[in-house]
């Protein structure tokens, strides 16, 4: 393996390019904190080619870049609205419920179970308008690569924590995603038809979601 640095212009600014050069089949491009990172095959891609598809990329990474970020040291988006954080605290809710944590860590684990309460009753509602008769178990996880996923084996959805960042109507088109899946499987227009009857904006509420717009 090896790790070279560049300079890299993108629209007349100077960024950092860090190649890092390893057995793998392709090219993956990423970007944090002011600095470029492409980990490449070791051999049959040029550093010209590393560039050009660089050039694909960049404004895509760097938009990815601004986008408000879920929590820091100081807040935490909650249900859609930022919350103050202090090393120890409180958080109240508006249903008069409340989290004393400990530290960031002793808040994490609370919230996980605080979510986890709040979705499945989330969920319970819309299985009961959407006619669904065996209820699903539902599950709570870390998941980035997917906000919810539905198993026919195990008759059980799973749901992303990353959720709870977002207000009630996104969690809510996810909801309705899922449970679309009990009557059809794929993403046709079929499919489609289920979650716009249940949820008339999904496609305005979905980009919200892709684009990390908490609030």
């Amino acid at each position: 393996m090896s790790v070279k640095e560049f300079t890299y212009i993108h629209k007349g600014k100077e960024y950092c390019l860090v190649v890092t050069r390893k057995h793998m089949k392709s090219v993956r491009y990423t970007y944090k904190d002011g600095v470029f990172k492409v980990s490449a095959p070791i051999f049959f891609v040029t550093q010209k080619q590393i560039e050009e598809g660089l050039d694909k990329y960049a404004d895509k990474l760097l938009a990815l870049d601004v986008r408000t970020k879920a929590s820091d040291d100081s807040y935490i988006y909650i249900l859609g609205k930022q919350v103050p954080l202090q090393e120890s605290g409180e958080i109240k809710f508006n249903d008069e419920t409340s989290i004393v944590y400990k530290n960031r860590e002793d808040l994490n684990k609370k919230l996980l179970k605080w979510f986890l309460v709040l979705i499945e009753k989330r969920h319970r509602y819309y299985e009961n308008i959407m006619g669904i008769k065996k209820p699903y178990k539902v599950r709570v996880r870390k998941v980035r690569t997917r906000y919810g996923s539905n198993s026919y084996q195990t008759h059980s959805i799973t749901y992303s924590s990353i959720l709870m960042h977002y207000t009630v109507d996104v969690i809510d088109s996810v909801i309705v995603h899922e449970l679309a899946h009990e009557f059809v499987r794929d993403h046709s227009n079929k499919f489609y038809s289920v979650v716009y009857k249940y949820c008339p904006n999904y496609k305005a509420l979905h980009k919200r979601l892709r684009k990390g717009e908490f609030a």
